[in-house]
């Protein structure tokens, strides 16, 4: 079914604070956008390659913003609206749309009311009806297909490409909502680590320079519910292959991949088969595995170091572009902060000697 939604009243648009960053001839450079309306036309007429009409059904004047971020291929979006709204919705051009929401208040989709943690998928060029309950934020990712198929390869791409436009709505599955809406949040945040300190120029050459990482996290948490998944079969002298693979290019190179893409890559086979030889072989997930590797390097780095560190910087060079999500990952690995690591290093730099009293004879 294509596109039907009708043409909007065009309000005046209220934009409070615009903040737009593109490199002339990059289609992948960031371009910033956040706007507030007082109106449903207003907000409606927010989302740009939507076809859209919102309807108040709540009383009251009517507060709304939109926080988005696209990143080619890649468009990321914050909606808070204030009052209850019918919502008649179309995504243009060739991608996947996918709502979310972490509050009690539960939106419904063409009349089915969604429950907590579960995802809201929607192709282009199909029109649909959401009913938003008042005060509402959703987090939304728009996905232009190609974007995601690059991020996999063999049997995980096909089927991505064959499954994506059929998908209606998934089954509930909290973690992927919060890590999508973490995801989503960490890249808005105008105080977050990612650009902290940096020029608007330079904030958006890292934003850009991070957009392979943030698809590939994307790719793998949408192959936590993607439907049609074949089972692996795969020997197990192959599984050691894989893993072998992983560990000469760690070792030839020195750095730890960021993403199961490059994993994929290293180890010349899919997303599914990788997940497969990792929690059959080593009883972790590819990315814990990464995670876990990359906090032993950083564990040893601040025992080791003669010089003082600056943690948050230690944390972004390897990766860990959240703070307090490295905090917490390191604490349940080792069970320690890492400022208590550095407080300590010196007890850790010393072989304990364990005494050994003679044995007593019994006579």
């Amino acid at each position: 079914m294509g596109c039907t939604v009708g043409a909007h009243h065009v309000g005046a648009r209220l934009i409070m604070n615009f903040l737009q960053v593109h490199h002339e001839g990059n289609s992948n450079a960031p371009q910033r956008c956040k706007s507030f309306a007082y109106d449903v036309n207003q907000q409606a007429e927010s989302l740009v390659r939507w076809e859209q009409r919102y309807d108040q059904h709540s009383r009251g004047a009517f507060y709304g913003y939109l926080d988005e971020l696209k990143l080619g291929g890649l468009h990321l979006f914050e909606e808070f609206t204030s009052r209850r709204l019918f919502q008649k919705c179309c995504v243009n051009e060739d991608s996947v749309w996918l709502g979310f929401s972490l509050q009690d208040q539960r939106p419904k989709i063409n009349g089915n009311e969604i429950e907590q943690g579960q995802l809201m998928v929607r192709p282009s060029g199909v029109e649909f009806e959401l009913l938003t309950p008042p005060d509402f934020h959703i987090f939304g990712l728009v996905l232009e297909k190609n974007t995601i198929a690059d991020e996999l390869q063999g049997l995980d791409k096909e089927l991505w490409l064959r499954n994506c436009s059929n998908w209606l709505v998934t089954r509930p599955d909290g973690y992927v909502s919060y890590e999508l809406a973490k995801t989503i949040s960490l890249m808005l945040d105008d105080n977050s680590p990612l650009t902290e300190g940096l020029s608007r120029q330079d904030k958006s050459i890292r934003i850009e320079r991070l957009r392979p990482i943030v698809a590939s996290r994307i790719a793998d948490l949408l192959m936590r519910v993607e439907r049609g998944m074949q089972e692996v079969n795969i020997s197990r002298p192959e599984k050691r292959l894989v893993l072998d693979r992983v560990r000469q290019h760690i070792q030839e190179t020195g750095r730890y991949p960021l993403t199961v893409s490059e994993l994929c890559s290293i180890a010349y086979v899919s997303r599914r088969t990788l997940q497969y030889c990792f929690e059959h072989e080593l009883g972790v997930s590819p990315i814990q595995y990464l995670r876990d590797c990359r906090l032993n390097e950083i564990r040893r780095l601040l025992i080791e170091s003669q010089e003082p560190l600056v943690i948050a910087d230690l944390a972004m060079e390897y990766g860990f572009y959240h703070i307090s999500t490295f905090n917490e990952h390191y604490k349940q690995l080792f069970g320690e902060t890492p400022t208590q690591t550095m407080l300590r290093a010196s007890k850790y730099s010393h072989v304990a000697i364990a005494l050994k009293k003679s044995p007593v004879k019994i006579r």
